[in-house]
């Protein structure tokens, strides 16, 4: 079955250009150019995946993702915000409960690679999430993502092909379903190179209480989910 993936955008050319970029990975591509339409299609098709623009003719993308996610029957989805390369955008973007952002203009590949790492993640794999992730101490670093093997309110194991070393000091940021976004500091405190896509555990260095009982609290969700 095709994965559902739906695009939020009011401009034409950047929609069409969206549909055309996630078509050659034969998803099921559906389309909104309004914040209420987008609301409509995704309670009529349960979408897999939403891709929104910060711009949005009738209500901000912020504020239609923000609502997703307060609406039990809607927030179990993946959510990639798109907006101007602005500091005061992004900062919207990462407030909402988005997975993860990607700013205009972007190339195919950025876009590609976001939405294969959201989709790829098995739902039946309660303790995976999509990582956005910051090298500390290196300016000429950007943000990467990457997927958690496992996950804890002390650490997590985290799968990459991005090089990394034993005692980098990490930026990590990732959303947890129910619980909103999660901002932690880590270190990499050990390798394992034997599976296909190398693992690193991450000792969190310093994480906010709540953000704490949060993780404690999703894992516990889950765990009764299982039972």
């Amino acid at each position: 079955m095709r994965r559902k993936i739906l695009v939020v955008d009011s401009l034409e050319d950047m929609l069409e250009r969206e549909k055309t970029i996630l078509n050659r990975a034969s998803f099921e591509i559906f389309s909104a150019a309004t914040g209420l339409e987008a609301l409509s299609v995704h309670k009529e098709n349960q979408v897999d995946l939403m891709i929104i623009s910060l711009d949005l003719p009738d209500m901000s993308g912020d504020k239609l993702c923000a609502s997703i996610r307060k609406d039990p029957s809607l927030k179990q989805v993946s959510i990639i915000m798109t907006c101007n390369n602005d500091p005061g955008c992004i900062v919207r973007t990462e407030r909402c409960g988005a997975n993860a952002y990607i700013t205009k203009p972007f190339h195919a590949g950025a876009l590609t690679e976001i939405v294969t790492k959201l989709l790829s993640i098995p739902q039946r794999h309660h303790y995976r999430v999509l990582i956005s992730i910051t090298i500390k101490g290196n300016s000429a670093n950007k943000p990467f993502f990457c997927s958690s093997h496992d996950i804890s309110a002390t650490g997590m194991m985290i799968e990459t092909d991005r090089h990394l070393s034993k005692g980098d000091l990490l930026s990590c940021s990732f959303f947890l379903p129910g619980f909103g976004k999660i901002i932690a500091e880590g270190e990499i405190v050990r390798t394992d190179n034997s599976a296909k896509t190398p693992r690193h555990g991450i000792r969190f260095r310093y994480i906010d209480p709540e953000y704490k009982k949060c993780i404690d609290s999703f894992i516990s969700h889950r765990t009764e989910q299982k039972i």
